[in-house]
């Protein structure tokens, strides 16, 4: 009987372990866990607490805490500029995650989201060395943010309006977006690059 109770308890369990884990349905689903799941680990990144007080690690910025950010003066020492120099490293995965999602999403979606992370990354590089205050580092950010934030809405509801636009990599080959002529951003390969100008 105990033997059976004990069976009982363990098919239960299973059950439960298996429903509380988050399965990812598509492929575009997966890559936007993998991408959380980046972003997250290099907020908690240990190595890049000196920083952590002065800029928001694991996203782009964070609304609730840009004013405070914004009134940030210092300009990063030297240490701090290795550390940035860190976060900076650590984030270049998790964009380059990012970007592979964008083969699953509208084309017009994909440009914009590519667009935007394409500018906060020449960001992230001209404030590792040295050329702004943190202050000015989270202006900037949000005011790219903002810039493409309404062309990303946008373009998502358009697109929902006409789901046969979304777009889907098929055998392994990136779909074209159409060339923006007041974009520095395309399709080289299989990779969305974004040059500074």
């Amino acid at each position: 009987m105990t033997r059976l109770h004990f069976l009982v308890g363990l098919l239960f369990l299973s059950g439960c372990a298996s429903s509380s884990v988050e399965q990812a349905k598509t492929p575009w689903e997966a890559l936007k866990k993998e991408t959380r799941q980046c972003l997250s680990d290099v907020k908690n990144d240990r190595e890049l607490k000196g920083i952590a007080n002065k800029v928001t690690l694991g996203s782009t910025y964070d609304r609730d805490v840009y004013f405070e950010l914004a009134s940030i003066k210092d300009i990063p020492t030297s240490e701090e500029k290795i550390a940035i120099r860190k976060w900076v490293s650590k984030l270049e995965p998790c964009y380059r995650i990012k970007a592979e999602s964008y083969a699953y999403e509208p084309a017009s979606v994909a440009k914009w989201s590519a667009v935007t992370d394409g500018e906060q990354q020449s960001l992230l590089s001209e404030f590792s060395r040295g050329n702004l205050s943190y202050g000015q580092f989270a202006v900037k950010r949000l005011e790219i943010d903002t810039r493409y934030r309404g062309e990303i809405t946008r373009a998502v509801s358009a697109d929902y309006k006409h789901p046969e636009n979304m777009r889907q990599k098929k055998d392994g080959v990136m779909p074209k977006t159409p060339s923006d002529s007041s974009s520095s951003c395309g399709w080289e390969g299989t990779q969305w690059v974004c040059r500074s100008l």
